[in-house]
This record gives structure tokens, C-alpha cells and sequence, in this order.
């Protein structure tokens, strides 16, 4: 009996030693992604992470932390210059050299896949949880989710019927673009419950007046940014590419948040049910049914 009880006190010790181990692996986290960010710190984990990149702007912690540039122009150094023991990368990160040489160091990295959809955000909420070791703390956010998502469906069922739907854009040389497919405005129509009237495009492209004109869209959508950077929303209804439209004409443009609506975060859900309850109340039914 004395024998069996040291074993199972080494027994024991060997596992709490490893379970140790493995938390303090995850103990130094660079967040490379907002949506990722936002996760880790919607878990409760948020003390972990000793670097982000410059799209992690939520929660306002989020901005303290070191920056490691921005996740589409990632470079080795700046990651592993913070030393992390775990790095979580949103699959939009680039470029692939920087992702191979971070790899090749050996330390622990996550690439989270990359999808404009409501399932898409809860099975990133699960890995990161599940990476972390909180699955219970995932969970409970994923049921948060999930009643947001419920709550959003019954705003966008108001709007009666699917809205043709433009979604405004322009390059930071000024050049008027639309989003196509294939792209997170394309999500966001989608949890509208619309239809992109440049669908069959892919990313962003270049648009004329007379191709926004004959698209004739029920509803414009335009970033809250773009918008900044044109000059105000009222600059946005007179642009040359969508003044003619039926949106600009009868003031159916309407500003979308590019961090809670665009990065396909845990707020994601309830931001576009917000946005659809500001269009069903300003228009109701786009074609008057």
C-alpha cells in the first residue's frame, strides 16, 4: 500500500507537472488577426497576448498591445521578435514567406481558416478556445454567438424580401470599386439575406456610373471608413459612380462598421442585425411589398 501510494503521488505529479507545461506554452500569445484577437479576449484570455497586428483595434486593450504590423504584410522578425509560445494567424495573413519562416522556428502556429459566415466565426471561436484550453469558456461564447445570430435573422426577416444589394468601395487613389465575391462584403450581404448585384465578380473591382445605374441596387453599403475618406456620407450619395442610382437618389446608402460588422468577429452577428433593423426602419421593404 505505501509502494501504490508514491506511485501515485509521482503518477500525480508527472500530470500536474505536464498540465503546467502546457499552459505555460500558451502563456505568451501573438494574436495575428482582429477576429481572432477580439475571440481571445471575448474567452477571458486576453493577459496571454504580448502582440497583435494592427487590424486588432477591439477591445480597446487590444490597442496597448504591441503591434507586429498589419497581417496581410507580416515579416518573421517583427512576430518572433516578442517571443511568443503560441501564435494564432487569421487565414487572410500573408505573405506566405514570412508564414514559412515563422514555421520553420518550430514554435507553435495556429492558421485559423478564413470564411464570411456566421458558422465560420463559432468554429473559430471553438479552436481558439479549444487551442487555449478554455473549451467551456468557448462554449458559452459560441451560445452567445448563436443567440445573437437568432436575434439578427429576425431583424434581416423584417426587410420582407431579398434586397438587391451594391456594396461602395473605393482604391486609396480614389478609384471607385464595387465587391464581388469571394469577399466579406459578400458575407455581409449574404447574412442580409440580399443579393449582390455584382455577385458574379470576384473581390473587389472597378465601377462605372453606368454600370452602377443599370445594376440599379435596392440599398448602397458602404464602409464606415470609405465613407471617411471621401469626405462624409453626403460626399458618398454624390459620388460620381452612384449619384444616379435609385439608392443615392432615394437616400438608401447606409454606413457599415468595417471592425464590428467586417472582421467576421463574435460581434459580427448582432452588428448586422442592427444594421438590418436601421434599413427595414428607414426603408422597410425595398420594392414597396
Amino acid at each position: 500500500m505505501k509502494m501504490f501510494g508514491i506511485k501515485t503521488l509521482i503518477s500525480g505529479m508527472v500530470v500536474a507537472l505536464s498540465l503546467s507545461a502546457t499552459a505555460h506554452s500558451q502563456e505568451r500569445v501573438a494574436s495575428l488577426g482582429g477576429d481572432l484577437t477580439e475571440i481571445i479576449y471575448a474567452l477571458g484570455e486576453g493577459d496571454r497576448i504580448v502582440a497583435t497586428d494592427s487590424t486588432s483595434v477591439f477591445p480597446p486593450a487590444a490597442m496597448l498591445t504591441p503591434k507586429v504590423g498589419y497581417v496581410r504584410q507580416l515579416s518573421a522578425e517583427g512576430v518572433l521578435s516578442v517571443e511568443p509560445d503560441m501564435i494564432l494567424i487569421s487565414g487572410a495573413a500573408g505573405p506566405d514567406t514570412a508564414l514559412d519562416q515563422i514555421r520553420a522556428t518550430g514554435v507553435p502556429v495556429e492558421i485559423m481558416e478564413t470564411a464570411y459566415t456566421v458558422d465560420a466565426i463559432i468554429a473559430k471561436t471553438r479552436r481558439v478556445s479549444d487551442v487555449l484550453g478554455v473549451e467551456d469558456a468557448g462554449e458559452v461564447l459560441v451560445g452567445e454567438i448563436e443567440a445573437d445570430w437568432a436575434a439578427a435573422q429576425a431583424e434581416v426577416a423584417k426587410l420582407g424580401v431579398e434586397p438587391t444589394i451594391l456594396f461602395f468601395s473605393n482604391t486609396a487613389e480614389g478609384t471607385p470599386t464595387a465587391a464581388g465575391d469571394q469577399t466579406a462584403a459578400q458575407g455581409v450581404i449574404n447574412m442580409l439575406g440580399g443579393i449582390n448585384v455584382f455577385g458574379e465578380r470576384i473581390g473587389y473591382k472597378p465601377i462605372s456610373l453606368e454600370a452602377a445605374v443599370a445594376a440599379d441596387p435596392d440599398i448602397i453599403l458602404v464602409m464606415n471608413f470609405v465613407a471617411a475618406r471621401i469626405g462624409g456620407m453626403k460626399e458618398v450619395t454624390n459620388h460620381p459612380a452612384i449619384s444616379l442610382t435609385s439608392a443615392a437618389q432615394n437616400d438608401r446608402i447606409f454606413m457599415v462598421d468595417a471592425v464590428t460588422v467586417m472582421q467576421f468577429s463574435p460581434r459580427t452577428p448582432g452588428a448586422v442585425g442592427e444594421l438590418a433593423a436601421e434599413i427595414a426602419e428607414k426603408i422597410g421593404s425595398p420594392h414597396g411589398e
